[in-house]
């Protein structure tokens, strides 16, 4: 299977690359396969021909999408549905990265596919409409996920590790709650959605749930690493971006469509730093 995939420089392009087996990769760079350039997107989506198309890339950095709300539905929303559109032409399957963030975070149970959306920030919204621009594409497949991070990048665990080797003394709000979900376990789950054709809206995160305090708690106790870390509240901390206070996503459906590939959130971060190892 030949496959596309966008955003070649993120977090989770990065982990596809290394990961992926058993078909053919192509990763343009980025000034090439440009999401903001509808004629660059069906360009290069009529030149490849893929079976399948990863969107990978994303305005993901939440709080600057508040302040750039324009750029934020042209690269989470309208960038899809040109995605979508060249998909169409070629008859390839979307694969849309989704986001917890599409619900209010009210919740108390772990939301499922079905449950009504209701977005607080832009970021959200912005992810909301991808999601309905994926489904112009008539194959498709939608799969939120949540809290993600790699051993390598910008994201919690990176930050986490190194604020302690830097010696800060560290306060983590404690009042939301989620599911951590690695890289390389939602790489195995995406490709094992796409190989056993899946279709629709999946929710893809680890099992378990934690608060943000619990995960880096975790990540200094399996790191071994002494550090100077105390709970907060959310309102110690304010952002330009609400955050949901709860987001946990449940793996349901995924049984019923086929592998449950995803591990509880302990297991995928244990790996993870197995693989961050000096």
């Amino acid at each position: 299977m030949k496959v596309l995939v966008t955003g070649g420089s993120g977090q989770l392009a990065r982990a596809v690359c290394a990961a992926w087996t058993g078909g053919e990769l192509v990763v343009p760079e980025e000034s090439r396969l440009d999401l903001g350039d509808p004629e660059a997107i069906r360009r290069v989506v009529a030149e490849v021909r893929p079976e399948a198309v990863l969107n990978l890339g994303a305005f993901t950095q939440v709080d600057a999408c508040e302040t750039s709300p324009d750029r934020a539905m042209l690269i989470n929303a309208t960038a899809v549905g040109w995605l979508a559109a060249a998909c169409r032409e070629q008859g390839a399957l979307l694969v849309q990265i989704s986001t917890d963030y599409v619900f209010d975070g009210l919740g108390t149970r772990p939301y499922r596919e079905e449950d009504p959306t209701g977005p607080r920030s832009v970021y959200g919204r912005s992810k909301l409409a991808g999601e309905e621009q994926a489904r112009l594409a008539p194959e498709h497949l939608i799969l939120r996920t949540s809290w993600l991070y790699d051993a390598r990048g910008r994201n919690f665990y990176r930050t986490m590790l190194d604020a302690a080797a830097q010696g800060r003394a560290l306060k983590v709000v404690d009042d939301q709650r989620g599911t951590p979900t690695s890289c390389p376990a939602l790489v195995r789950q995406l490709q094992r959605a796409v190989a056993e054709g899946w279709r629709g809206l999946v929710h893809a995160t680890c099992h378990g749930e934690t608060t943000w305090h619990g995960f880096a708690a975790e990540i200094f106790r399996q790191r071994g690493v002494q550090a100077s870390l105390r709970p907060c509240a959310s309102a110690e901390y304010p952002l330009p971006a609400p955050r949901p206070a709860y987001s946990v996503l449940s793996g349901q459906r995924r049984g019923l469509l086929g592998s449950d590939l995803m591990p509880a959130w302990e297991e995928a971060l244990a790996e993870v730093v197995a693989a961050d190892r000096p």
